[in-house]
């Protein structure tokens, strides 16, 4: 009976590191997933309302995309994982497509080496697993097409 309470032991001892190292993964690709989801919707829903605006000069439409732009600068992710700033054209950019009005947005946001210890860690395993240092880097391109290419491409 006593051998057997110790042998219990040592397979805890070998399986409960495992069982973490599975549960903090999960943790860490949620955290990541829910900045991309959050940056992701930001895109779309930003991409959408600039769609529908219908100005007839293209600096008054580019204007505008700056207006929808300018309501999303207060926002912040929902985690520390990622460094992200609204205000700064190269993290959050919305431009009208002169040639066939559609919308594009990009949104750039780095890995934030200098945030919560989790943050912290995350950069550090993504250093050790890749060289190039903006491996885990989100890059979101959201493409809208025009309510007026729609309407009258037939």
């Amino acid at each position: 009976m006593k051998q057997q309470k110790s042998q219990v032991l040592i397979e805890f001892a070998l399986i409960f590191p495992l069982f973490l190292l599975l549960v903090f993964g999960i943790f860490l690709f949620g955290s990541i997933f829910a900045d991309y989801l959050t940056l992701s919707t930001i895109a779309r829903n930003s991409a959408r309302e600039a769609s529908v605006i219908m100005v007839k000069e293209e600096s008054q439409r580019q204007a505008e995309c700056d207006n929808v732009r300018a309501k999303y600068k207060d926002y912040r992710l929902p985690l520390d994982v990622y460094r992200w700033d609204p205000k700064d054209t190269n993290d959050f950019y919305i431009k009208a497509d002169s040639n066939n009005h559609n919308i594009i947005v990009t949104i750039h946001a780095e890995l934030n080496e200098n945030g919560t210890m989790f943050a912290k860690l995350v950069d550090d395993l993504s250093d050790s697993v890749s060289d190039d240092s903006n491996a885990l880097d989100l890059n979101i391109t959201y493409t809208m097409y025009s309510e007026n290419n729609l309407s009258s491409g037939g």
